[in-house]
């Protein structure tokens, strides 16, 4: 398995794989700060995740983590997972240059995703001490438009050994 950064030239073929509604997310993102990790398997995609380090757009977890970077959309191809790409994908974040510097990363979880809290759990994320935190979600549109609806999520977080 490889795992590299998406490129722009990417994204064709991840919506070809992926969708053009979850496709749109990591379009979108590839113009910000962070970075769309994809792994593969010779030429097939096996999954994606986002890694931003902007500031969060919640009060609470600018207040509670400024500075930290955060994973989004971990995706593993149905038929892939739990198989361990989605920890490889998870582990390349960790490692990169932003988040080690950082010393921390966190991850937003949704409250009725129970399945992926016991996979942070394992990896050493911890939830923290905060309670839940009032967010957005947001629904790409296959015209382009992003729409925005409120939303709740769990905060999880993992202190990394200095390097």
């Amino acid at each position: 398995m490889e795992i590299r950064p998406a490129s722009a030239e990417d994204m064709l073929y991840l919506e070809r794989v992926l969708g053009p509604e979850r496709t749109a997310f990591y379009r979108h993102r590839l113009k910000r700060q962070g970075v769309v990790l994809t792994s593969w398997e010779g030429e097939d995609l096996t999954g994606t995740v986002y890694v931003t380090w902007e500031p969060a757009d919640e009060d609470q977890v600018r207040l509670h983590l400024p500075g930290v970077p955060f994973v989004h959309r971990l995706y593993v191809v149905p038929g892939l997972r739990k198989k361990g790409r989605g920890q490889a994908l998870l582990r390349e974040a960790e490692e990169l240059d932003e988040v080690r510097l950082a010393g921390r990363l966190g991850i937003g979880i949704d409250l009725d995703n129970d399945v992926v809290v016991s996979l942070y759990e394992r990896l050493g994320y911890r939830e923290w001490a905060h309670g839940i935190v009032e967010t957005t979600r947001e629904e790409h549109l296959p015209d382009g438009t992003v729409a925005t609806y409120p939303d709740f999520c769990r905060i999880f977080v993992k202190d990394l050994d200095p390097a």
